[in-house]
């Protein structure tokens, strides 16, 4: 049994005519005849500006990786520092790493000394279309 597909028509185009060239005839043919050489000059200057942007997006990450080197070894001197500092207080022993630590429990207890329940009423107005509704008794749960 054969079956059929409906398919929506394009039934409308609409035309939007060009509007007219602000060049003369002459120079329309004129640009057509020298098309080539009109590239190769705009081509070139592309390329001067493609290479001029690449020069300073290379200067952007020479920059950016000149202050993460800056900012790496600032961290090193400051870790240097610390390690210098936490060996004078162990008596010049060299221990960072983390199996030579030591860690204890330690068992803390808590007592419970009074607990008490209360009860805090609250009053609230607000509005209820013309009259003022007061809502009392609020509880705490």
């Amino acid at each position: 049994m054969p079956f059929s597909i409906k398919l929506w028509i394009f039934i409308q185009l609409l035309w939007r005519p060009r509007p007219p060239s602000f060049l003369t005839p002459e120079k329309e043919e004129e640009i057509a005849k020298n098309l080539k050489k009109y590239s190769k000059k705009y081509e070139a200057e592309i390329k001067d500006v493609s290479l001029q942007q690449s020069e300073q997006e290379r200067e952007k990450r020479r920059i950016l990786k000149e202050d993460w080197e800056k900012w790496v070894n600032e961290w090193k001197l400051m870790h240097e520092e610390e390690k210098l500092e936490s060996q004078n207080l162990r008596d010049r022993e060299a221990s960072d790493k983390e199996e030579e630590y030591e860690a204890k429990d330690i068992e803390v207890e808590e007592e419970v000394v009074e607990v008490n329940k209360e009860i805090l009423h609250f009053e609230y107005e607000r509005e209820c279309g013309s009259e003022v509704c007061n809502l009392l008794d609020w509880s705490l749960w």
